[in-house]
């Protein structure tokens, strides 16, 4: 400062609160360049009715709260990005139709394979591995509360996501209420997979027989591709069917902390029944399957 130099000094403050939220990311990438997007909180009813058609006695209905935002994967996993871990993995063939190239889905790999992939990547990435080996049990499982580093969704995160997240009501299928698909809306057990598949829908042609190259069909409402169609996905949650409560809320499930089988959401590319195209199917396993990859999810902090 200096005598008949005057000078304004302007700032406009933030909170704490408002700091921290201006500084979230709506999008963010991974060290191999995969984004996973902002999804927000919500509480919703989980499940379906049992008036609902096709809906099979595992989806019973139930209040969820998710009480934060998280990052979910825009798209499921390739096989190129899974090789970066693990060079020898080859997702195969179906009837002789190539399950491999480096753009498509990553398929027939284990729920283990899935999560030590995530466990790989947080380290990568410099963040805290959510997954931990119980010795005694032989098996690995996320810590609670779950780290900062990449891991699996949550049943009730991924059903959020699909039907809910940035809509006024639920969606029954990925692309809306009705059958048949609207042209090109995902890949899809189809006439063009009509000579391997037993069932296929006789009216609707996604050109792609077996998975197609992620991300080859339009995004949900909150930035998600194939989140219906392509591969079937690995969840974080055992498998249980748990009892309905009309009044408990269940806040941010994790799931049961053991089981046999885990949980697998979303249609895949050898999907055409009204049970299996809704976005409530559930689905498990204990093994592989050329229909079932994973994608990415990690907490906001």
């Amino acid at each position: 400062p200096r005598p008949g130099f005057p000078q304004v000094v302007s700032l406009d403050l933030m909170t704490a609160a408002a700091a921290r939220e201006a500084a979230i990311k709506p999008v963010i990438t991974t060290a191999q360049g995969h984004t996973l997007t902002l999804i927000p909180a919500g509480e919703y009813t989980m499940g379906a009715s049992r008036r609902e058609q096709g809906r099979r006695s595992n989806e019973v209905l139930r209040q969820v709260k998710i009480s934060e935002r998280f990052y979910l994967g825009t798209a499921e996993i390739t096989n190129a990005q899974f090789r970066e871990f693990r060079a020898e993995h080859n997702s195969g063939e179906f009837t002789g139709f190539n399950l491999n190239e480096d753009d498509q889905p990553v398929a027939r790999v284990t729920w283990t394979e899935a999560v030590l992939f995530c466990n790989w990547l947080s380290q990568k990435d410099g963040l805290t591995p959510v997954y931990e080996r119980q010795e005694k049990e032989d098996t690995w499982v996320p810590i609670r509360p779950l780290p900062n580093g990449y891991r699996l969704p949550t049943e009730a995160e991924w059903a959020w996501a699909a039907r809910l997240a940035k809509r006024d009501d639920g969606i029954k299928y990925p692309w809306g209420n009705e059958l048949p698909p609207p042209d090109r809306s995902g890949n899809y057990g189809d006439v063009s997979a009509a000579e391997i598949l037993p069932t296929t829908l006789v009216t609707y042609n996604d050109s792609f027989t077996v998975s197609a190259p992620t991300g080859s069909f339009p995004a949900s409402a909150v930035g998600l591709m194939d989140i219906g169609g392509n591969v079937a996905e690995w969840m974080q949650d055992y498998y249980a069917v748990s009892p309905t409560s009309a009044d408990e809320v269940t806040v941010d499930p994790l799931g049961p902390r053991s089981g046999r089988y885990h949980a697998i959401r979303g249609a895949s590319w050898k999907s055409a029944t009204i049970s299996q195209l809704r976005l409530t199917f559930r689905d498990y396993s204990g093994g592989t399957r050329e229909d079932v990859g994973f994608r990415l999810a990690r907490n906001l902090e």
